[in-house]
């Protein structure tokens, strides 16, 4: 996997965040939003939070590869042939 474009700190470590909850929501009937509040939220601030638009396709693009992720994980490491 690549991680060239990816956020790293000043180690070189990729810079992620814990998922703290998710949202979603259809704008128009055509349009998907998903909220994906991260980090650790601060007493009596708003949580950190992404929100994106997506269209169908990309919906569905990124419920596949959530899923790919998903089964990945379940299936543990890859055992040699």
């Amino acid at each position: 996997m690549d991680f060239e474009n990816w956020d790293k700190d000043e180690a070189g470590r990729l810079k992620v965040w814990p998922l703290q909850a998710f949202t979603t929501a259809v704008f128009d009937g055509t349009t998907g939003g998903v909220r994906l509040e991260v980090g650790v939220p601060k007493p009596g601030k708003p949580s950190p939070a992404v929100q994106v638009s997506l269209p169908v396709d990309l919906l569905r693009a990124l419920a596949a590869a959530l899923t790919e992720v998903a089964d990945r994980i379940e299936a543990g490491p890859a055992k040699p042939s």
